[in-house]
């Protein structure tokens, strides 16, 4: 009879397991953010060929799914992929290569960097990125003597941390061959002293010393892109905005989507010009690989004084910051992109800038659209322009970590007019969503950092302790909106990816801890655990 019962128990339990239908993956026992219209919270997810086949509780998923790949999160939080709606990738890949200035508090302290690099093996150029000399006790730009007397012959080019100014020593700009007085040097872009340069130059001619720079080839810029994503994946980040592309970046990126080499979703921004336009003249997705959208640049940084103002600078009342493309271009590009189905992003700091861009946009946006044009970074915004982004659909896109970055010395440079910076709870009432990522290789390429910075708007010091303007903080809901569902949003992408929701790809993030419930000293420590995109788990901390 015993062995009655336990054939009959056996039959039932195939029969049972029979009925399940079988998925590629389940993770279940976990705190899962669905980021669905509801913020609800799910225990467990299925998953098959890359598509979230269910969401719900522990019960719901084990009884109705079966799978060979069995993901026991043991509590812990997880959340729809991290996607930074504005970063740089093939920066971020490039920096990996230099020499890191980030958080040096002098400029000696840059030096010496710059000769270790030296002694550990021999260079055609010394390249670094992150300087900035708001951390220094004299927070004025160096000149690059020192550079000259330890590096006569091997140039130099050191990027601020915004990518707006660099400093370079005489090699350079001996390579580069421009000289005082030089017409092509736009005004105010060649910091001088006693008619002489210092090796400080902003905006366009910076941006120049690329030119001496060999262009990696299609070999080099793989590599780049790879290690680029491995950064990205680390810190659970699944889609990224790159913003700017040039022609030959979006003929690797397009190959490499072909092969299958690259994991991370990428929206790519396209750099304009007659050529890139002859080549790309709509948009297009190809796998993980996004084409629809144009970056232009209106200024430059605050913290270069390189952001357009419609008042001069509080602490420089001669200096109005640098209109980085002429007004005729941007309008021309805008035309273009109108009729062509384009996006356009125009990176906006000062609020001269945003207004020549809400200007523009108001131009060719009739109200009501859905056409998603976007101003990158909504930094400054003049109280009598922050309704154009209602009226016109514009949407602000933000990097939290910017306020928290630029708030212990941004009041000096704009003085009152710091009312209507970093306004990200006004920017969001605009459109009711709004897009957030790092910046990144300016800022860090964590996105925690992203979230810490938008509800709790202090630094990893914790100053101020009170917070920084904190009517304009974000709640832990929309922060985590804002870099993910929303995010995905402005890249018309919301109904592939965003949320933790039946048909939309397996993209998770899985932390040591849940953000949204942990205090501000807890968030800063978080960690990712784990990674996966279309199911696939790219990413797991040892």
């Amino acid at each position: 009879m015993k062995k009655v019962i336990l054939g009959i128990f056996a039959a039932l339990m195939i029969t049972s397991c029979d009925m399940k239908e079988s998925v590629d993956l389940i993770i279940y026992n976990g705190n899962i953010y669905t980021v669905d219209s509801s913020f609800s919270v799910c225990t467990a997810v299925a998953v098959k060929e890359g598509i979230i086949v269910s969401a719900g509780t522990d019960n719901e998923i084990l009884n109705t799914y079966r799978s060979m790949n069995m993901i026991d999160l043991e509590g812990r939080a997880m959340y729809p992929g991290f996607n930074d709606a504005h970063c740089h990738i093939t920066g971020l890949g490039a920096g990996l290569l230099r020499v890191d200035l980030r958080g040096a508090r002098s400029f000696d302290e840059i030096i010496d960097r710059l000769v270790e690099r030296e002694k550990e093996s021999p260079v055609d150029f010394l390249l670094g990125d992150g300087w900035d000399q708001n951390l220094w006790q004299e927070k004025r730009f160096p000149d690059n003597k020192k550079l000259n007397e330890l590096f006569p012959d091997v140039p130099v080019i050191l990027s601020r941390i915004d990518f707006h100014a660099v400093i370079v020593n005489d090699a350079a700009i001996k390579m580069l061959g421009i000289k005082p007085g030089d017409p092509s040097i736009l005004p105010g872009e060649a910091i001088m002293k006693g008619g002489a340069f210092t090796g400080v130059f902003l905006e366009n001619t910076a941006d120049r010393f690329k030119e001496i720079l060999p262009d990696p080839d299609g070999k080099e810029l793989r590599r780049m892109l790879l290690a680029a994503e491995k950064e990205c994946f680390k810190y659970g980040l699944t889609s990224i905005s790159s913003a700017g592309a040039d022609l030959p970046l979006v003929e690797v990126l397009d190959s490499m989507q072909s092969e299958g080499d690259l994991k991370l979703r990428i929206d790519l921004w396209l750099t304009p010009g007659e050529e890139m336009f002859k080549k790309v003249n709509k948009p297009y997705s190809k796998g993980r690989l996004r084409v629809g959208t144009i970056k232009m640049y209106a200024d430059g940084a605050l913290g270069s004084r390189g952001a357009l103002m419609i008042k001069p600078y509080s602490d420089e009342p001669a200096v109005y910051g640098i209109q980085a493309t002429p007004s005729e271009t941007l309008d021309a590009y805008a035309k273009w992109a109108y009729e062509n189905g384009f996006q356009v992003a125009i990176h906006c700091i000062g609020d001269a800038a945003n207004r020549l861009a809400l200007n523009l946009y108001s131009k060719y946006l009739p109200q009501g659209n859905d056409l998603r044009w976007r101003i990158e970074h909504s930094q400054i915004i003049h109280r009598d322009d922050m309704e154009l982004f209602g009226r016109y659909s514009i949407v602000p896109s933000i990097q939290p970590t910017h306020a928290t970055s630029d708030m212990l010395w941004a009041v000096d440079r704009v003085g009152d007019r710091i009312k209507g910076a970093y306004a990200y709870q006004e920017l969001l009432q605009q459109n009711g969503w709004l897009p957030s990522g790092t910046d990144f290789p300016i800022e860090q390429v964590n996105p925690i950092l992203t979230y810490f910075a938008a509800v709790h708007r202090v630094n990893s010091d914790f100053i101020p302790a009170e917070g920084f303007q904190m009517e304009n903080a974000l709640t832990p809901e929309q922060a985590l909106r804002s870099m993910t569902l929303w995010a995905a949003r402005a890249s018309f992408e919301e109904n592939l990816k965003g949320s933790i929701e039946r048909g939309k790809v397996a993209d998770f993030t899985v932390l040591d801890r849940d953000i949204i419930t942990a205090s501000r000293e807890d968030v800063i420590k978080a960690k990712v655990v784990r990674t996966f995109v279309a199911g696939e788990e790219v990413y797991r901390a040892e």
